[in-house]
């Protein structure tokens, strides 16, 4: 344990000669994260085939007190595709859905964004209204997600849709990955008093 804290160390202190190369907080982000994984330090207790370190949950700790006052701003923006997507994707997706996106989210190579409150419902998912119908091999989404996080610069949307009108409101409720950049999505930034556009509809 001790050598894996002095490896986390070390490369927190050339980190910022890493970063000194990229301008941007997206390259910037971009960066960090391949050199994490470069460096054998995402994903530390995930399986190696999908781009984790295959480690001890204990190690987790260890890298989380290494890190506490140096990881970088930007890795924020990969916060709902570690935070939410992969851990999800890990406990109740297929192995396939496992391969295709949880090695992209710990490079940095995909930025996710939540895609749950609605105008009418807000955050209550019982009160959803965006329809998610069958037809053929394909979904048909037709709805209107707001104060979405991020999704200027996402690549991919954890997307919650009824499914079934049928049943009782807290049933019926399925969870798509959805392109952000795919036609027939639209995102208009939602600007605030300051100027700033940080959600989205």
């Amino acid at each position: 344990m001790a050598e894996f804290r002095a490896r986390v160390r070390s490369f927190f202190a050339d980190l910022p000669r890493v970063l000194d190369d990229h301008e941007g907080s997206m390259a910037r982000a971009k960066a960090y994260r391949r050199a994490l994984c470069d460096a054998g330090l995402a994903g530390i207790s995930y399986p190696t085939e999908l781009g984790g370190a295959g480690l001890p949950t204990e190690y987790e700790r260890a890298f989380r007190e290494e890190s506490r006052d140096v990881l970088p701003g930007e890795d924020a923006m990969f916060g709902i595709g570690l935070g939410m997507t992969v851990p999800t994707l890990l406990e109740h997706g297929s192995p396939e859905l496992q391969r295709r996106f949880v090695p992209p989210a710990l490079r940095g190579d995909e930025i996710w964004c939540q895609l749950y409150s609605e105008p009418g419902a807000g955050s209550d998912l019982a009160g959803l209204t965006t329809r998610a119908v069958r037809d053929g091999d394909e979904w048909v989404i037709t709805g209107q997600k707001v104060w979405t996080s991020g999704a200027q610069r996402a690549d991919l949307g954890i997307l919650i849709a009824r499914s079934d009108f049928d049943v009782p409101k807290h049933s019926g409720i399925t969870m798509f990955v959805l392109p952000m950049h795919q036609p027939g999505v639209t995102v208009r930034p939602l600007v605030q008093m300051t100027g700033v556009a940080e959600f989205n509809e």
